[in-house]
């Protein structure tokens, strides 16, 4: 399929099987405005699989991408644990996997050779300095990690959060940092537009990450910091039911939508063949 293709599917594809997955208790969800909990995706194997069938799934879908399945976190400043062959693990891991891998399967396998992705690192209760997270980019190592936290999240929002941290991993291959000053994006934004202190800062606030909260940003979280924004931007338009809400508001903010066709420019440039990138294009 070609990337233009890809691009064009993303707002409107559905994913109407239901899940056979026990299902998630919502009533007191901080992201339940966000969320479509209606919105359920098909199961990666069978309600009674194993850890060891589990584990077998992900390596497989995943090395179809060139991508490394890894199931325990070594990184400096994090911690996370590994799932075991318990039946509440079993369904956390088969939880995560029924949103981590179609997540990643909406790019082209050429799309992590560009970018040096190598490794997914699937575990539960990830912290990060002390904050928990559902997911980590770990691009010193090629790695990004995911992790089921029991978190009440549906879905999609789990998947927005996948490819919200991929990009914050694009962007530190683009400018060797997460944290840098990017003049072209600052460029797009409204006049007045300013960033607050960070995303660590929104934790813990229970705060609903309403979408397109102002003009310029496609929700409340992107406001938090240009990192933020970019990566909730990515993150929307590469999670259909996301990039539906997207493909609204940017006909009412131009802002907006001179961030989207950044970010489609970004998919497009990187889903080109590693040879084609090497001989148009400058390298990461």
């Amino acid at each position: 399929m070609s990337c233009h293709r890809i691009l064009c599917a993303l707002s409107a594809l559905l994913l109407s099987a239901c899940s056979t997955l026990a299902p998630v208790d919502h009533n007191n969800d901080a992201l339940r405005i966000e969320c479509h909990w209606d919105l359920q995706y098909p199961s990666v194997a069978p309600a009674d699989a194993t850890l060891a069938q589990l584990r077998e799934t992900a390596t497989r879908r995943l090395a179809a991408l060139n991508l490394n399945a890894q199931w325990e976190l070594n990184s400096e400043g994090a911690t996370a644990e590994a799932f075991t062959d318990s039946e509440p693990d079993r369904q956390r891991l088969h939880r995560l996997l029924s949103v981590v891998l179609p997540g990643m399967e909406r790019y082209p396998s050429a799309f992590f050779a560009n970018v040096r992705l190598h490794n997914i690192v699937l575990v539960k209760e990830l912290a990060v300095a002390g904050q928990r997270r559902l997911a980590m980019p770990m691009a010193e190592v090629d790695s990004v990690a995911y992790a089921d936290n029991s978190a009440r999240l549906c879905p999609a929002g789990m998947e927005m959060r996948v490819h919200h941290e991929f990009y914050h991993f694009i962007d530190y291959r683009e400018h060797n940092d997460y944290y840098h000053a990017d003049p072209a994006w600052l460029a797009m934004n409204p006049a007045g537009l300013t960033y607050g202190k960070g995303g660590a800062s929104f934790y813990g606030k229970n705060l609903q990450d309403v979408g397109h909260a102002k003009p310029g940003v496609v929700s409340l979280y992107s406001s938090y910091g240009q990192e933020e924004d970019k990566a909730e931007t990515f993150g929307w338009m590469m999670t259909p039911d996301y990039a539906a809400r997207l493909d609204l508001y940017v006909m009412q903010d131009a802002h907006l939508a001179a961030k989207l066709r950044h970010m489609r420019e970004q998919f497009r440039k990187y889903s080109q063949p590693v040879d084609a990138r090497n001989s148009s294009a400058t390298g990461l």
